[in-house]
């Protein structure tokens, strides 16, 4: 009975077809369909050992990722978790520490939550996971979206740091989003240099070919 109240008063709609929706939803059932991950596909980059993405960076899984970063959709987190719990649970890594591409300050204060860490927190409740918080980005940097490719590796060369030991010498690595891998693949040589041997990215959406 309240959904449907809810329905009449505030409509909502797909973030793709804009077909009308239960308000709880994102995606309709066709839209949300379409996205056939995990893929898996792996792809190569330095200082990552193994690198998957969960589907293509397009659409309908692009709006999703979209909307959840930047038009105030913090409640996303929970359906891009259970993506990220099919790519471990179909490709089982043997790390059981996962580590997240830390959010700028800029886009935190904008945000007001941290996008990657909100999703580990979420599959934390899921899976028996150890989240190690452990990599920052110091001074400011532009948004790597609003970069051309050409740009993005220079944005980020020297940006990252750890703000302790990591836990493990095997972790899972995760960013929501890898298209060139200029920030992943600085997370990386950042941990490797901290001591971790051996890193698995898994990234929700991937345009790295």
């Amino acid at each position: 009975m309240m959904k449907k109240l809810i329905s009449h008063f505030f409509p909502n709609h797909c973030l793709v077809c804009e077909k009308e929706i239960d308000p709880a939803q994102y995606l309709c059932a066709d839209c949300l369909g379409s996205i056939k991950g995990p893929i898996m596909t792996p792809f190569e980059l330095k200082f990552v050992d193994s690198a998957f993405s969960y589907w293509k960076y397009e659409s309908p899984l692009k709006e999703l990722i979209r909307a959840y970063k930047f038009e105030d959709r913090p409640g996303i987190a929970s359906l891009l978790s259970e993506m990220l719990f099919e790519m471990i649970n179909t490709f089982s890594p043997a790390a059981d520490v996962i580590v997240p591409v830390p959010t700028s300050i800029q886009a935190f204060v904008k945000r007001g939550f941290d996008t990657n860490l909100r999703i580990l927190r979420r599959l934390s409740k899921t899976i028996d996971i150890r989240i190690d918080n452990v990599l920052t980005i110091a001074g400011k940097s532009i948004p790597q979206s609003r970069l051309k490719m050409e740009d993005r590796f220079q944005n980020v060369k020297d940006k990252f740091y750890l703000k302790r030991s990591p836990r493990s010498t095997s972790v899972i690595l995760f960013d929501d989003v890898v298209t060139t891998g200029a920030t992943a693949s600085q997370c990386a040589r950042v941990l490797k240099e901290g001591g971790v041997k051996e890193i698995t990215l898994l990234a929700i959406a991937g345009g790295k070919k």
